[in-house]
């Protein structure tokens, strides 16, 4: 069981490790809206030029004139001047951070001081079961690993079987080692 939770701790750190190396080249950094708005300082409302106005419930249909659309909703003005976000920004709001209770700090290397509860599942990892099937008729007498997950090394016996096929022929067999013995003295 220590080797388990010992496994999955080791894995959880890779996880975290992997995570960070991909993430270390591309942060995404994240903004409030009034810090988007401060960067991109866009001109007076009177200024800008609108090319389209479009849905907005984001579908693809657009509108040279304003309208609206089925739910009675105004359609949204395109401008000239907006740049598209693709630079992976997520941008929140100051009342919805406020909200969310969103609390920020200096990114500082310390312990954890609290718990952290988790909840998951433990499988076994199924390649690694072996399925022992013997080629003899009989019947298991004793067995020495009764439950699954038990812990099993490698040469301790697993049950102990019984066959009368497989008893006769090691009768047999030592019948034939005894005779084996007994004319190697007499060679002809």
């Amino acid at each position: 069981m220590t080797a388990i939770a010992v496994g999955v701790a080791i894995a959880v750190g890779a996880g975290y490790w992997i995570a960070h190396l991909q993430n270390a080249g591309n942060p995404v950094p994240l903004i409030s809206a009034s810090q988007a708005q401060a960067d991109s300082s866009p001109p007076a409302e009177g200024e800008r030029k609108i090319l389209y106005y479009r849905n907005p419930m984001g579908l693809p249909d657009t509108s040279p004139v304003p309208k609206k659309d089925s739910m009675g909703m105004d359609y949204i003005p395109v401008y000239a001047d907006d740049k598209p976000d693709d630079s992976g920004a997520v941008v929140v709001s100051a009342a919805r951070i406020q909200t969310l209770g969103v609390k920020t700090a200096e990114v500082e290397l310390r312990a954890v001081d609290s718990a952290v509860r988790a909840s998951g599942r433990i499988e076994i990892d199924e390649r690694t079961q072996v399925v022992v099937a013997p080629r003899f008729e009989g019947w298991i007498e004793r067995l020495h690993v009764n439950a699954v997950g038990d812990p099993v090394k490698k040469g301790q016996p697993l049950f102990t079987a019984y066959s009368p096929e497989l008893q006769s022929t090691g009768e047999e067999l030592r019948i034939a080692e005894r005779l084996a013995r007994a004319s190697a003295g007499h060679d002809p």
